[in-house]
């Protein structure tokens, strides 16, 4: 028989499909408007490092910033600044042919802003209704990637950009009745008590350092796995496919067999594929569906010992993103067998750190 607290948290899972909806629409705004501007590579170049630096960063202020006034809702505020940047875009920007004036940067930092206060607000009510499980922010998570490849076909097919506006309504009342799921959840869960994903024999401060190292470093990597094999449209939809599914996986995979276990599944067992798979797209697949379930661990243990701040944890894990690919930015290996070292050497690395840092009883 189902404890209380376990059926409670299979009926919140709720929470995790209803936010994996609006993470998808939330990228798909997004990308799509990414995927519509025009301009030179060095103009182009700007605006994604912008976008990069603004979407990721204030992550962790407005995260914080929710765990210290829960009154503060992220998640409305942030659709009205998505939708205003998105609309100020086309309808100012695109409109008159124009992305060198003040409205496009200040539609751009609208888009973003909102897609933080999004992210933010669906990051902590999943973790909080959760009672200490990684399926439901893991599921929120993975709906990110499924929105990003959609939005850069709609553009790339040249869908009007109001069949998009029309589609992130849907965001708000998901945000809304999203929150219902507070009131049924324990106080233990909305206070994040039952997440002992981190040692306790581990200082807190090498915990987060090694947490913030692992997401930095497997960001680069991100960029330099091999993919010989992506050459058509229904490739790079299967490329994101399985990166979301991989994100959705490794928390289901926390639940079911433990973080411990989880780690070497996605940190070691990614890298033969990844090395192997070049030119040959079922391996490389498994191996990107492998690499990717690191984000669910990371956030667990992130969690774990900042317990009373969800928000600011998943934080964290977005500026370790930015500053991992940051880099891509100013330069990048491009040599197959250099990528190859890099991801060997790297892996390694995260893989000392994470067995450091989490406990072998498994939760």
């Amino acid at each position: 028989m189902m404890k209380k607290s376990d059926i409670q948290t299979h009926s919140n899972m709720g929470a995790a499909w209803m936010y994996f909806v609006v993470h998808f629409l939330v990228e798909v705004v997004c990308f799509y408007l990414l995927s519509s501007i025009n301009g030179n590579l060095m103009f182009l170049g700007l605006a994604a490092i912008i976008y990069d630096a603004m979407a990721f960063v204030p992550q962790g202020i407005i995260g914080a910033m929710h765990d210290a006034n829960p009154k503060f809702k992220p998640g409305p505020i942030g659709y009205m600044l998505l939708i205003s940047g998105f609309l100020m875009y086309f309808l100012g920007v695109a409109a008159n042919a124009d992305n060198n004036k003040p409205l496009f940067w200040l539609a751009l930092i609208l888009l973003c802003l909102g897609n933080c206060g999004l992210h933010i607000s669906g990051a902590e009510l999943t973790l909080r209704v959760s009672n200490g499980k990684m399926s439901h922010s893991a599921i929120f998570v993975g709906g990110g990637s499924f929105g990003l490849v959609t939005g850069k076909l709609l553009a790339q097919y040249g869908i009007n950009f109001w069949w998009v506006a029309l589609a992130s309504v849907l965001i708000l009342p998901l945000v809304l009745l999203a929150e219902n799921y507070k009131k049924t959840s324990s106080k233990d869960s909305i206070n994040c008590k039952n997440f002992n994903y981190a040692r306790k024999d581990v200082s807190v401060a090498f915990i987060i350092a090694a947490a913030f190292i692992i997401v930095a470093v497997r960001a680069y990597m991100g960029y330099g796995i091999p993919t010989a094999w992506r050459k058509t449209v229904i490739q790079t939809i299967l490329l994101y496919v399985f990166m979301g599914t991989g994100k959705c996986l490794g928390g289901v995979l926390i639940d079911k067999l433990g973080i411990y276990k989880t780690a070497i599944i996605s940190i070691a067992g990614s890298v033969p594929f990844l090395l192997f798979g070049n030119n040959i797209m079922e391996i490389s697949l498994i191996g990107i569906m492998f690499f990717s379930m690191t984000m669910a661990i990371t956030l667990a243990v992130l969690v774990s010992v900042i317990k009373e701040c969800p928000g600011g944890a998943f934080g964290i894990t977005t500026i370790g993103l930015f500053l991992g690919t940051f880099p891509t930015f100013v330069f990048r290996v491009d040599g197959f067998a250099v990528n190859c070292v890099i991801i060997l050497i790297a892996s390694v690395i995260c893989l000392i750190l994470a067995l450091t840092i989490l406990p072998r009883e498994g939760k």
